[in-house]
């Protein structure tokens, strides 16, 4: 079962706030799957721009209220993939994430872009506190086979990541996480126009970030789906 966990206050509701085709978080198969998050104010979504450390602090606060109408809470992430914007800033980061993980769960850091000029942005994904296991299918960061512009890539890309989870038993209406990883940032609205007419519904938990891609591809993308 892939269930939307709205958001529980209006200024997390990226969609709703900017524009970004993604749900707050998706639960399925006992794990709660959260787009990524920067630091926004919950009431508002007005941004919320400042240091790491303010703006880790501001996510995780956040996280806190995403995860709890979910059955999840920080207590019980299994992964973190932490974003930020200049590597030399990981020790800040590390000093302001200890407090809000007493148990580290498996994390990634990673220097990236990433959009509206935050510093921080973190992906998460959490035990639910009830509900059985589910299978997943996981498939790799895909990329375009013919080159051309990101709207064009990305139409490519997930026509071809639908044929791949149709042969795994799943589809793109099973998907509960993407990743999107993009050139460069300015190219979001491109993307995100070309994405939304793959999920027009209820679209799965996302986190869009810029990063250099090995090859030449302007666009590469992984997800999860339930089986």
């Amino acid at each position: 079962m892939r269930e939307v966990i709205p958001a529980p206050v209006p200024g997390l509701d990226l969609r709703a706030e900017y524009g970004h085709h993604q749900s707050p978080a998706i639960r399925a198969g006992g794990l709660v799957f959260c787009s990524g998050m920067v630091a926004v104010d919950p009431k508002t979504g007005d941004r919320e721009h400042g240091t790491v450390t303010s703006e880790t602090r501001r996510v995780f606060e956040n996280l806190k209220l995403l995860l709890r109408p979910a059955g999840s809470s920080l207590d019980r992430l299994a992964q973190v993939h932490a974003m930020i914007y200049d590597r030399i800033e990981y020790d800040v980061l590390n000093r302001a994430y200890r407090p809000y993980v007493a148990s580290p769960p498996a994390r990634t850091v990673m220097s990236v872009q990433i959009e509206a000029g935050f510093k921080v942005m973190l992906d998460v994904i959490a035990a639910a506190q009830d509900g059985p296991t589910g299978d997943f299918v996981f498939l790799p960061g895909m990329s375009a086979a013919e080159p051309g512009t990101v709207a064009a890539e990305t139409r490519q890309i997930l026509t071809d990541m639908a044929r791949s989870l149709e042969a795994r038993g799943s589809s793109l209406a099973k998907v509960v996480k993407v990743n999107v990883l993009i050139y460069s940032m300015l190219e979001y609205g491109n993307m995100n126009d070309a994405y939304r007419e793959f999920f027009p519904l209820d679209p799965p938990a996302r986190t869009v970030c810029g990063a250099g891609l090995i090859g030449g591809p302007k666009v590469q993308i992984d997800c999860i789906a339930l089986a």
